[in-house]
């Protein structure tokens, strides 16, 4: 099949930088292998969603705080997991935000919350097989990276 003949299911999710005194808060989530993945708060949107609605309601499920005054930073977009059962075409938002309320998540997914100092964030990022987990593509952590260094760029293509 060409890559011009193929139909792929588009993915779109958005993530929110929420920061507060030099830590970026993210989300522990259990890998159905059982490992724990970190990850920004956010996922993915509804049919019909715009990726700033999907941000501001999976924040509040992930977290408990009340996102407002998103700012756009970047999109991720382009072919992601080729080859694999999971393949897809991405488009990752990722904002900035207002935040306010109490860490009180009610997604039954997310084990634990914490705010990381941006200089750890790097190393809580796990990489690697297996190599179907978008989660672990490394191409998903390069706007964190780039944020949290102080570097954003607005597009990300994969």
């Amino acid at each position: 099949m060409s890559h011009l003949s193929r139909t792929l299911p588009v993915k779109r999710a958005a993530h929110v930088y929420l920061v507060q005194d030099g830590k970026l808060l993210l989300v522990e989530e259990r890998m159905d292998d059982g490992s724990i993945f970190y990850g920004l708060p956010g996922g993915k949107a509804h049919p019909g969603e715009t990726l700033g609605d999907a941000a501001v309601r999976q924040v509040l499920v992930e977290t408990g705080l009340t996102v407002t005054d998103l700012v756009f930073l970047s999109l991720l977009e382009g072919e992601l997991l080729t080859g694999t059962r999971n393949e897809c075409y991405a488009n990752f938002g990722r904002f900035t935000a207002t935040f306010s309320g109490e860490l009180n998540p009610t997604d039954p997914e997310v084990v634990g919350i914490r705010w990381v100092p941006f200089a750890e964030v790097e190393m809580l990022v796990r990489y690697g097989p297996p190599p179907e987990i978008e989660e672990r593509n490394p191409l998903i952590w390069v706007p964190t990276r780039d944020f949290v260094k102080g570097q954003p760029r607005a597009y990300y293509p994969i």
